[in-house]
């Protein structure tokens, strides 16, 4: 009876680590934001949301942001190291300063995937023109 205990409890640490290891598999790519909504309101879009892409590698990420602002660009990027710091796919991006942000991660299916941070709604997909 020992015996069986212990293997089930292997089991469910097995079931854990292999969820967490396909879904970084998942998220790995270059991810481009088509919509953001914040608490479930009405979308919410802006120039600067329609030019946002994330590429996640297996530890690192790179962001880039392109603004317009009147016929002025601005670019702005982010990139550090990013972490699962669960299985329930709460993911930490922790940029070169030491800033952390978690997301929660909804919805990833092959090419398109939901992040929710602080009442915002990230939808990006790998196809920025599907």
């Amino acid at each position: 009876m020992k015996n069986v205990f212990v293997a089930m409890i292997g089991l469910m640490i097995l079931a854990g680590c292999s969820k967490t290891s396909q879904l970084k598999s998942d998220l790995t790519g270059t991810w481009y934001t088509y919509k953001l909504t914040y608490q479930q309101s009405s979308p919410y879009l802006q120039d600067s949301v329609m030019n946002d892409s994330i590429t996640f590698t297996s530890s690192t990420y790179s962001r880039i942001n392109i603004r317009q602002i009147g016929t002025a660009y601005d670019t702005v990027r982010d990139m550090g190291t990013w972490a699962f710091q669960n299985s329930n796919g709460q993911v930490v991006l922790t940029d070169t300063s030491n800033v952390k942000q978690t997301f929660t991660v909804l919805n990833l299916t092959g090419n398109s995937v939901e992040l929710l941070r602080n009442g915002y709604d990230y939808y990006l997909r790998k196809n920025p023109n599907p």
